[in-house]
């Protein structure tokens, strides 16, 4: 089913509220809405994501995911352009509305269905987590071809009102959102917490009442309860007279609660909605988000893992960010290293005089050398600290009887 034809948009459906649903034993996600064709009176369901892997759709859409995809904001702005083209202004002007549908013609409107079509396909496709608005994009569509040189009626404004103001509010609910998971799962993990990250969040829920603070809908997170005696605890080890403590040091005080929180099947009817129970998702599986030190995006580890680089290929490379950034670390290391020093300046001088012609290129020096290297890096690297010097100098001695024998044979 081509949800983005005109004669898709054209016939006569009826969609219901999405619905969000999480199969715990094949760990897949569906989002689905069901409509019914009422000129048949058949009902169907369209699948927006097919067994997803779980945490999909709230990855993507709060830009969690693979970088060089197109940023939630970007299709929120996308959105909103469409708005204009159906004559509607933010916030919606039933007046101005009303007259975009009388004054313009069914040419008119066919042509801004032309125009609108591409960005939703684009939005919805590129974003599944998104198509819970589809049916309201669809309702206002119908609704314009129905009603295109005539007057507007009662449905067709309360129709495009409702997604005017939904997706008014999508941006601002992205942010929030952000602001969240950043005070809950990133900045937690920066301090290499050892929390879980659904802990976190209830600590997290005690700290906003505790300073007076807001979060991110408490309210739809409400299944994390505090225990009866974990709030006034808190309370009673952090709170002065003169001075409220900072989220950081609230949480301090907190690493004992224990939390077991189920999610079930959801129908959606706000984005809002949908955020929390992408977001309860989140930290009832523990999850931590990282940013990649060598790519820049973000990535999922367990709370206890030190990961700090994603396994997504780097680059034009064919090894991963995880792979690349070890290799990249040995080396550093390899070429700070006291014997590697002095190797590789007695490897300059003797690969010299093999290019001048005074050593033939098969000198037996250079394995030597090599082997010389490697024997006496294991031995310097077990040795004890306060040891090592000595290696160190007992290496150098060793490497200059080499290049004498050098010297003596040219």
């Amino acid at each position: 089913m081509n949800l983005y034809s005109p004669d898709i948009i054209k016939k006569d459906y009826h969609f219901n509220v999405t619905t969000y649903s999480l199969n715990r034993h094949s760990h897949e996600e569906t989002l689905s809405a069901a409509y019914i064709n009422m000129d048949t009176q058949k009902k169907d369901t369209v699948y927006f994501i097919k067994k997803a892997a779980i945490h999909t759709g709230i990855m993507e859409i709060l830009d969690y995911d693979m970088p060089e995809k197109e940023s939630a904001v970007v299709a929120f702005q996308k959105l909103k352009s469409v708005l204009p083209l159906l004559g509607i202004d933010f916030p919606f002007d039933k007046e101005a509305f009303n007259s975009y549908c009388c004054e313009h013609t069914p040419k008119d409107i066919e042509a801004s269905a032309g125009q609108i079509m591409p960005i939703l396909q684009s939005c919805f496709e590129g974003h599944p987590a998104l198509s819970y608005l589809y049916p309201l994009c669809y309702n206002v569509m119908r609704s314009l071809y129905l009603q295109a040189g005539k007057s507007a009626n009662i449905g067709l404004l309360q129709t495009a009102r409702l997604l005017s103001e939904e997706v008014g509010h999508l941006e601002a609910l992205y942010t929030q959102a952000r602001i969240y998971l950043d005070e809950v799962i990133i900045e937690p993990s920066k301090q290499g917490l050892q929390l879980p990250s659904n802990v976190i969040a209830e600590i997290y829920h005690s700290y906003c009442l505790y300073a007076d603070k807001h979060n991110f809908e408490s309210d739809a997170l409400s299944a994390m309860e505090i225990k009866d005696t974990f709030l006034p605890d808190i309370h009673s080890q952090t709170d002065t007279h003169f001075n409220t403590q900072t989220w950081a040091e609230y949480l301090s005080h907190a690493s004992n609660l224990v939390t077991d929180n189920a999610i079930g099947k959801y129908p959606i009817t706000s984005f809002k909605q949908l955020l929390c129970i992408g977001i309860r998702l989140l930290l009832e599986d523990e999850l931590v988000i990282k940013r990649c030190k060598l790519c820049n995006g973000y990535f999922r580890v367990k709370y206890t893992s030190n990961q700090e680089y994603c396994t997504r290929i780097y680059r034009d490379t064919s090894t991963t960010c995880n792979e690349y950034a070890s290799r990249k670390s040995y080396k550093e290391k390899l070429f700070s290293h006291p014997i590697h020093t002095e190797f590789t300046k007695s490897y300059n001088r003797l690969y010299a005089r093999i290019r001048r012609g005074k050593l033939p290129a098969d000198t037996p020096l250079m394995d030597q050398l090599k082997a010389l290297h490697d024997e006496y890096t294991e031995k310097y690297e077990n040795t004890h600290q306060k040891d090592r010097e000595a290696v160190w100098k007992e290496y150098i001695e060793k490497n200059k009887e080499l290049l004498k024998l050098d010297s003596s044979k040219s």
